[in-house]
């Protein structure tokens, strides 16, 4: 394991891997891009999106089917596209809102963004069907408090999940029309955000920070039960799926904060509905969570970690037997 610290009291918000030993984080507080060649040996910053764009962090990555890296951002609240694998970046669209948070590209080409607060004063996503040279917005919710549209859920075809939080309970809506109109699925009272959706098989799962706690829905999302709590309270971060020697594993960052100096871990299991073990315990401190996760290469794994008040760093993981 290696350790890149981003200068400052930098969260290393969000990591992307763009394949053949090359990734990229993206930090909070300084809104800087970071990118790495040599499976996460070594970081470069290639773009500072505070002196750009005076934003305070970059949220999340995808590339989508143009081929082009669309990014999210937080105050101001920004859709922005690179097509040079990271190195630079022109904004699209700008929110009337405090964050772009969630981010998704449907089979469609439909992209769909989630908010935080959002200028119509309901908890709102962005719509739009060309890369945002124009967009829609849309009410997820037409009452109650104004919450993240955290993150998304989908595996092809007109359904999307969307997981909201922050502000009151975690809850999951479900879209039939590619995002036009939302209804809600389920409400967690305790859960502070949803934070990602993974599938395995037929089960639907979802991440409920505040409360360490994967729900899964085994009838399409219409109902959701407690599949696994880690722990009385802290954090889950994303899941995501490694094949290691033709066995499949999810991995999962995540913060033990039931005492006051935090643990931050990496799970792993082979069936989310089973066991999971702690894999790999990256750090300990007194705030901040474990948060993303990206992989770089066959063998290379990069873990994000970090929080206002916490040193961001960025942890390169080499996979071996």
């Amino acid at each position: 394991m290696s350790v890149f610290e981003p200068p400052g009291e930098s969260n290393v918000r969000s990591s992307f891997g763009l394949g053949e030993g090359a990734g990229l984080i993206g930090t909070e507080e300084s809104g800087d891009v970071f990118k790495t060649t040599d499976g996460g040996n070594s970081w470069r910053k290639v773009w500072d999106g505070s002196e750009a764009w005076e934003i305070q962090d970059v949220r999340n990555y995808l590339r989508a089917q143009d081929g082009h890296i669309y990014i999210t951002t937080s105050e101001p609240a920004l859709v922005a596209r690179s097509t040079d694998e990271g190195e630079s970046w022109d904004v699209l669209t700008r929110a009337k809102s405090s964050r772009t948070v969630g981010l998704v590209e449907l089979d469609s080409g439909t992209m769909l963004v989630g908010l935080r607060p959002s200028e119509n004063d309901r908890t709102s996503i962005l719509r739009s069907t060309d890369a945002f040279a124009t967009h829609d917005w849309i009410k997820v919710m037409e009452e109650g408090p104004r919450q993240n549209v955290t993150s998304f859920g989908y595996w092809g075809g007109s359904d999307i999940w969307a997981g909201i939080g922050y502000e009151h309970s975690g809850e999951v809506f479900k879209s039939s029309d590619e995002g036009k109109t939302w209804q809600q699925q389920a409400d967690f009272p305790k859960a502070r955000d949803l934070m990602d959706f993974f599938r395995h098989g037929d089960d639907i799962y979802v991440l409920a920070s505040g409360i360490a706690t994967l729900f899964k829905s085994s009838d399409g999302g219409t109902s959701w039960t407690a599949a696994h709590q880690f722990w009385s309270k802290g954090f889950l971060g994303q899941c995501v799926l490694i094949t290691w020697k033709g066995q499949k594993f999810w991995i999962m960052p995540a913060t033990d904060q039931t005492e006051k100096i935090y643990r931050h871990v990496v799970l792993i299991t082979d069936d989310p509905a089973g066991e999971w073990a702690e894999w790999i315990e990256l750090g300990r401190d007194t705030s901040g969570g474990a948060s993303n996760v990206a992989r770089l290469a066959e063998t290379r794994l990069v873990v994000g970690t970090g929080n206002h008040a916490a040193q961001g760093r960025a942890y390169t993981l080499r996979i071996s037997d």
